[in-house]
């Protein structure tokens, strides 16, 4: 079979009974062979019965396929042996060019948030844009993330930094692209085992919400606006403080997600961070306040939050730095508002495990953070002793 071998055609390739074949009709000898499984790898036949592994697609873009083969073909028509060639000429010239060529396009297909992952290998891992794959040694990442650490970034930026990088190089080394991931056995930098957990006092609760609605009548009298809301602000507080949902789960939180007959959200796996579904008990606030937000919008919008144009939000930066000005309070970003829901719950007496379902963690030892908060739980649970105890 001869077709044009290309990132749409190969995505179309089906597994069949038995292995198969196509060949580019462009390219003579430049094969994409397809198992039953549904593994797809590129080869190149440079002589009949003679061929080299250029590697498994979509670890291999199309792209870098078709240009590998063309230079196997080269090196045997300049009368080179191309699988001796293959041994001794290293495939990647550089960081840069694996993760563009390789790790970037299976970001794209696999992260939930691609453009942060890659906007952060390349910005704070750009210090080994051009190193070879075999030269990010320990010494030379030990050297970087000290480096991260003198110019002021805190050791947990710097072991985020570390993991997405270890990350990348595993994958190189799955994908055979390199012998072994250089970093793989070094550890994280150690941190102070305090955890910041921000949430907001009685009296600033008092300020921000006196803070809300001053802005919402001053919106409506400078806009002219006569809708309950005056705009997206105020709803997604309410939503936030009332249901510890993540700021990314709130942009992407679609209507259809949202039952106001059984006062419930679902956060669905694929907006989860944790990749689980789970549900959230909406109490009246969060009720009273989707359902009015409801039925101020125009037509049927499919995201709870939307722009003008109706895609989702990235932020509320500038709107969020505003109201807590006017609010005098300092030190809080809007993911602290779920760290405000979830210290709330726990002085109001909620079971640890409740919050960590609630809030989605995947591990107890996150919700860990809340239990000094919860204290009356450690008594509860030593006074059940006095219903067991033998006594003389």
């Amino acid at each position: 079979m001869k077709v044009s071998l290309t990132t749409s055609s190969v995505e179309k390739a089906k597994p069949k009974a038995k292995p198969y074949e196509i060949r580019d009709k462009n390219l003579i000898g430049f094969i994409l062979r397809i198992q039953p499984t549904g593994k797809k790898t590129f080869y190149c036949e440079y002589r009949r019965g003679s061929r080299v592994k250029i590697g498994p697609y979509p670890s291999v873009t199309v792209l870098f396929a078709r240009t590998r083969a063309k230079d196997i073909l080269m090196d045997f028509y300049q009368g080179l042996d191309p699988k001796y060639v293959l041994r001794n000429t290293p495939i990647i010239k550089s960081y840069n060019e694996y993760l563009k060529l390789h790790y970037f396009p299976w970001v794209d297909a696999n992260h939930k948030n691609p453009e942060d992952t890659k906007r952060l290998l390349q910005v704070e891992c750009g210090e080994f844009s051009q190193y070879k794959l075999s030269d990010i040694t320990p010494h030379a990442v030990e050297k970087w993330r000290l480096s991260k650490i003198a110019k002021g970034n805190s050791p947990h930026t710097a072991n985020k930094c570390f993991a997405y990088l270890r990350a990348s190089l595993s994958k190189a080394e799955e994908w055979e692209l390199c012998k072994e991931n250089p970093i793989s056995r070094m550890k994280r930098i150690k941190t102070n085992q305090s955890i910041r957990i921000r949430y907001l006092s009685v009296e600033e609760e008092k300020r921000l919400r006196s803070a809300l609605a001053k802005r919402e009548c001053d919106r409506k009298k400078r806009f002219k606006i006569n809708t309950h809301f005056s705009d997206h602000l105020k709803p997604m507080f309410l939503l936030a403080i009332n249901t510890g949902m993540r700021r990314a789960e709130q942009f992407s939180l679609a209507w259809n997600q949202v039952d106001l007959h059984l006062n419930q959200i679902t956060v669905t796996a694929e907006n989860s961070k944790s990749r689980k579904v789970r549900y959230i008990p909406l109490n009246q606030e969060a009720r009273h306040t989707l359902t009015t937000w409801l039925a101020q919008q125009q037509g049927h919008p499919q995201l709870v939050f939307q722009k003008h144009d109706e895609t989702p939000f990235k932020d509320v930066k500038t709107a969020w730095k505003n109201l807590l000005k006017k609010a005098e309070i300092t030190d809080f970003r809007w993911h602290d508002l779920r760290h405000h829901f979830a210290s709330r719950l726990a002085i109001a007496g909620a079971d640890l495990n409740t919050i960590r379902e609630l809030l989605g963690h995947s591990s107890y030892e996150m919700t860990l953070k809340y239990a000094h908060l919860s204290e009356g739980h450690k008594a509860k649970a030593v006074a059940l002793l006095d219903s067991v105890t033998y006594r003389h």
